[in-house]
C-alpha cells in the first residue's frame, strides 16, 4: 500500500522526528525519528512491504516485527484521516 496526505494535513520536521497537523480537526500526531523516516519513505512512493524489508535490514529485526510495526502506525494515521491510501 501507498500513501498521501490528507489534503487538510500539513507536515513537518522537527529535531526528534515530525508533527503532522490536521487543519480540519486541529489534532495533531508527533512521530520519533524512525516514524517520520518511515512516513517520508511511504509518501515517497514506497509500499508498506517494501518499507518494512528496508526497516528489518536496518535495524536487525524480524520481518514480521518490522511489517506488524509499520501496519499499527499506518493504521492509526489512516483512523486519523491525516493519510489515505493512494
Amino acid at each position: 500500500m501507498k500513501l498521501s496526505l490528507t489534503a487538510h494535513t500539513l507536515t513537518t520536521d522537527t529535531d526528534d522526528g515530525a508533527v503532522l497537523l490536521s487543519q480540519r480537526t486541529g489534532h495533531y500526531w508527533q512521530l520519533n525519528s524512525t516514524g517520520a523516516y518511515a512516513l517520508q519513505r511511504l509518501l515517497a512512493g514506497r509500499t508498506t512491504d517494501q518499507v518494512a524489508k528496508e526497516f528489518a535490514e536496518r535495524f536487525g529485526i524480524a520481518l514480521d516485527q518490522a511489517r506488524e510495526d509499520l501496519a499499527a502506525m499506518t493504521d492509526q494515521l489512516r483512523a486519523s484521516g491525516m493519510v489515505e491510501a493512494c
